[in-house]
């Protein structure tokens, strides 16, 4: 039977990136076994047709949520590389002070992309893939109050089992957990506010708003700014209503997308 040569590379690069997620042309052509020129148009093309897209930061090739009409299996992490990655480099631009999409993973907090290396006002940096507690910080708090009641239940007996680390502490506080879920969902963003003790010249605070899908949480649009810049209260006269919008327009982006 005759078989056509470039579409098995093009599959075959395709099933690479499934499981590595994110590749230069370099490893690609290691992964494939083939020169990098062939391997850099075989994913030029996928890119070219919509499967794939390049970080133009890094170089590196990564799938598109059109994949997901290839395969049922495929997950939805397109969806930060295609929406989220682009609605927080224009936020950043206009906020200046550094914003990060959050996820929930394996009982913390995953940080998804950041935009704290092209912030000017970044005092410090965290790298994509970080796991961040649940309890003690924003986008933990928007994750507890907008996920289901059970999920939420699940998720706070489990980080129950661990009340020797001390970012769990707050759960031996009876009725704490709901009053920050009150709180929470009364004003539409959380903060991880320090006590005034801790207090310190550098120190910030994240504020985080919430990004639904079908009525599910999605992620958490977080922003860190100085606390001796910025108060509670002109945070929220001059960011929130802002950090509000994108969180709309990154709600619409998926819904339209997936």
């Amino acid at each position: 039977m005759h078989t056509i040569r470039s579409l098995h590379r093009g599959l075959r690069a395709l099933e690479v990136l499934n499981i590595r997620k994110n590749l230069t042309v370099a490893e690609m052509a290691r992964e494939i076994d083939l020169p990098r020129t062939t391997t850099f148009r075989i994913l030029e093309n996928l890119s070219f047709a919509g499967y794939l897209v390049r970080d133009e930061k890094s170089g590196r090739y990564g799938l598109t949520i059109r994949v997901r009409g290839l395969a049922s299996g495929f997950d939805d992490d397109a969806w930060i590389s295609e929406v989220a990655r682009p609605l927080a480099v224009e936020l950043g631009k206009i906020v200046v002070w550094p914003v990060s999409v959050m996820t929930p993973q394996n009982m913390q907090m995953l940080l998804r992309f950041t935009t704290d290396s092209d912030s000017p006002l970044a005092i410090d940096y965290y790298r994509e893939g970080t796991m961040l507690p649940i309890l003690p910080t924003a986008s933990g708090r928007v994750y507890l109050a907008y996920c289901g009641d059970r999920e939420r239940e699940i998720v706070l007996d489990a980080l129950g089992k661990q009340l020797d680390d001390p970012v769990n502490e707050l759960l031996k506080r009876p009725g704490a957990i709901a009053k920050i879920i009150e709180g929470v969902r009364g004003s539409g963003f959380a903060l991880n506010i320090r006590s005034p003790r801790t207090r310190e010249p550098g120190k910030t605070t994240t504020v985080a708003v919430p990004v639904m899908r079908n009525g599910r949480f999605l992620a958490a649009l977080a922003m860190r700014y100085l606390d001796s810049a910025v108060t509670v209260s002109e945070m929220q006269k001059r960011y929130l209503p802002t950090l509000l919008e994108f969180a709309e327009k990154l709600e619409q982006e998926v819904k339209a997308l997936l």
